[in-house]
C-alpha cells in the first residue's frame, strides 16, 4: 500500500477557510467542551486515571468497530506505527494524566488560562516543523486576542493565584503544551486510512494508560455501576472517538495553528454547555469572550490584500 505523507504541506495547498473548516472547529469545541463537567461527575465515583484509561478503553474499542465495519484497515508499517504511538502519548495518556492531576489543587479559571498557552505553542512548532504556517504579525495579534478572550471569560482575578501550587499549574501547563505537540504530529503522519489510524491511536492509549492505571489501584476494576460507566462511556465516545477522527479530517485540510484556536473556544462552550444543562448563567463577559476569540480566528487566519 503507498503511503503519502503529509510532511510539509505548502500554503496553497490549504487554499482559503471554507464554511466546513469552521464547522469542524466549533465541533471540537462543542464536545470538548462538555468533557470538563462530565470529567467532574465521572470522577466523584473513581479516580481520573481509572476514567482515563476506561475512557480511552471504550473509545479504542468503538474506532475497531468503526474500522471493522467500514473495512478500514490498521497501519502496518513502523514508521505509521511510531507516528501513533506519539500521538497516543502526547494527545491522549500524558496531557490526560498532567491535567487531571493538576485540577485536583487549581481553579478550574487558572486551569483554562494555563491551557491557553497551546495556540502560541503550536504557532511556534508549527513554524519550524511545518511549511504553510508560518509566524505572522496578524496571527500573534489574533492569538492574543483568543487569549484576551480566554481572561475575559474567568476573570482576570484568577492570574492572582499564579505562583500557587506551582508544580500543579506546570502540569496543566505541560499538559497544553502536549496537545500542541500532538497537533504536529497529527498533520505530519503518513496519511494511511483515517479511521485504522485513529483506531491504532487509541489502541496505543489503551496500552499506555490501564496497566498504569490496573498496578496503581493493585490490580483491582472499580465497580461498574451505571455512575461509574455513563461518563466514562460518554467521554470515550464523544470527547475521545469522534473528536479523534474530527481533528485528523480537519488537520488534512487546514495548518496547525487554525485547529489549535479550539483551545480557546473550549472553555467558552463550557461555560454555554453549564447554562444548558445546569441552568448556569450565560454572562456578558462569557459573549464578550466568544467574540473576541472569534475576532481573533478571523484576523488570525486572513491574510493582507495587495
Amino acid at each position: 500500500m503507498a503511503i503519502r505523507m503529509a510532511t510539509k504541506p505548502t500554503e496553497n495547498e490549504f487554499g482559503p477557510i471554507r464554511p466546513r473548516h469552521v464547522l469542524m472547529l466549533l465541533i471540537l469545541a462543542t464536545v470538548w467542551g462538555t468533557s470538563f463537567m462530565v470529567i467532574k461527575i465521572g470522577v466523584a465515583h473513581i479516580s481520573a486515571l481509572d476514567l482515563t484509561a476506561i475512557r480511552l478503553f471504550v473509545a479504542a474499542g468503538a474506532m475497531l468497530v468503526c474500522a471493522v465495519f467500514l473495512r478500514s484497515a490498521l497501519p502496518t508499517d513502523r514508521l505509521t506505527w511510531a507516528y501513533c504511538f506519539a500521538l497516543a502519548l502526547f494527545g491522549n495518556s500524558l496531557p490526560f494524566f498532567l491535567i487531571s492531576w493538576g485540577e485536583e489543587e487549581i481553579p478550574s479559571g487558572l486551569a483554562a488560562i494555563l491551557m491557553a498557552v497551546m495556540p502560541l505553542t503550536t504557532l511556534v512548532l508549527a513554524h519550524f516543523f511545518t511549511t504553510g504556517d508560518r509566524l505572522s504579525l496578524r496571527k500573534l495579534f489574533g492569538i492574543a486576542l483568543g487569549f484576551t478572550g480566554v481572561v475575559v471569560l474567568v476573570g482576570p482575578g484568577v492570574l492572582g493565584g499564579l505562583g500557587d501550587q506551582v508544580i500543579r499549574q506546570l502540569a496543566t501547563a505541560g499538559g497544553a503544551i502536549c496537545y500542541a505537540i500532538a497537533v504536529i504530529i497529527a498533520q505530519r503522519m503518513p496519511r494511511t486510512p483515517m479511521v485504522g489510524r485513529a483506531a491504532l491511536v487509541l489502541i496505543f492509549s489503551v496500552i499506555q494508560t490501564v496497566p498504569l492505571s490496573l498496578y496503581l489501584s493493585g490490580g483491582g476494576i472499580p465497580p461498574m455501576t451505571f455512575k461509574v460507566l455513563w461518563p466514562a462511556v460518554y467521554l470515550g465516545l464523544f470527547p475521545t472517538a469522534m473528536a479523534t477522527l474530527v481533528l485528523f479530517k480537519l488537520l488534512s485540510e487546514r495548518e496547525a495553528s487554525f485547529v489549535a484556536f479550539q483551545n480557546y473556544l473550549v472553555p467558552v462552550f463550557g461555560v454555554l454547555w453549564g447554562a444548558l444543562l445546569l441552568s448556569e448563567e450565560v454572562t456578558p463577559e462569557a459573549l464578550a469572550a466568544l467574540g473576541l476569540i472569534l475576532c481573533g480566528i478571523y484576523i488570525a487566519n486572513t491574510k493582507r490584500k495587495r
